[in-house]
């Protein structure tokens, strides 16, 4: 997708849209766990949009089908972890991977294979690289469609690497992600790699996935030659470390530099930062996660 389309700043249209909150999971979390996370605020999202679709046909409310209480407005939320070593593979990888492929990349690499409903085909996550799941719905940002929102998610991760505290030279092409100029020249002269991986799902305007930024990432599992990334048989991957030698700072604040990206695209102008564990028991951070509010003009 061309950096070019979609470059407007996109409004709130309600209260409720104006404030971000940023959840950030501390440790290492299970991919699985952080799934069922996402999912308990995709429900809360796409309950509350339904019922102000469904109270505004007749035969509905006429009919007493429409909830007697009104699903509570959640804020949208952007959800950041470091993940366990997990291979994931995207809705488009269902017709490619086949059980045997799976099994092989589970016993050379040691690393459980997972399949979900978000774009893309098959990538890693693991230690060193940081995974951010926003979750939010579209239409309550004006113009905001889903073209518009993948793009806005690559302008926002070339904000986070081309300023402080890295100033990387990032860059969109027509593969989707973010990619950057390396100093290995490899491939018969190729020297571009991808940095970061975007892989979204859209239900009914919300969103969930999201994308993921190399850090400290250990790249052997990413450019293994026996396995193909992101369905890019041709080029490598790499990692904040690997481009500057160092990592100035920790892969929490690389969320926070996302997050203000990301907000600042989407017309908001309030940010909250929480920290939960990511080794809890998955209901105990239920209660963190909500964030009620008034839906006003």
């Amino acid at each position: 997708m061309s950096s070019n389309s979609c470059t407007k700043i996109f409004e709130p249209l309600n209260l409720c849209a104006k404030t971000l909150k940023h959840i950030h999971f501390k440790g290492l979390s299970q991919y699985e766990q952080a799934n069922t996370i996402q999912e308990y605020l995709v429900k809360k999202n796409m309950a509350h949009r339904d019922y102000h679709i469904l109270e505004k046909n007749p035969r509905i409310v006429q009919n007493g089908r429409l909830p007697k209480v009104e699903p509570p407005a959640i804020y949208p939320t952007v959800l950041s972890f470091e993940f366990k070593p997990v291979y994931t593979g995207g809705k488009r990888e269902k017709k490619h991977t086949g059980l045997r492929d799976i099994e092989k990349m589970e016993d050379i690499k040691h690393v459980e294979f997972v399949q979900t409903n978000r774009g893309g085909q098959v990538t890693f996550h693991g230690p060193g690289q940081i995974v951010i799941y926003p979750i939010l719905t579209l239409s309550n940002f004006h113009g905001l469609t889903s073209r518009c929102y993948i793009s806005t998610l690559e302008k926002s991760i070339i904000g986070v690497l081309s300023g402080d505290p890295f100033h990387l030279t990032a860059k969109t092409t027509e593969n989707t992600g973010v990619w950057v100029n390396s100093r290995e020249i490899y491939n018969n002269g190729t020297s571009i790699k991808k940095i970061s991986s975007i892989g979204v799902n859209v239900r009914r305007s919300v969103t969930c996935h999201g994308c993921s930024i190399n850090c400290s990432t250990d790249l052997s599992y990413l450019n293994d030659p026996r396995f193909v990334m992101c369905g890019l048989p041709q080029f490598k991957q790499t990692s904040i470390l690997n481009e500057l030698g160092t990592l100035p700072i920790g892969l929490d604040k690389v969320a926070d530099l996302f997050v203000k990206q990301i907000a600042k695209r989407l017309g908001v102008s309030s940010i909250e930062t929480f920290s939960l564990s990511g080794n809890g028991p998955i209901e105990s951070q239920f209660p963190a996660l909500d964030g009620i509010c008034e839906m006003k003009k």
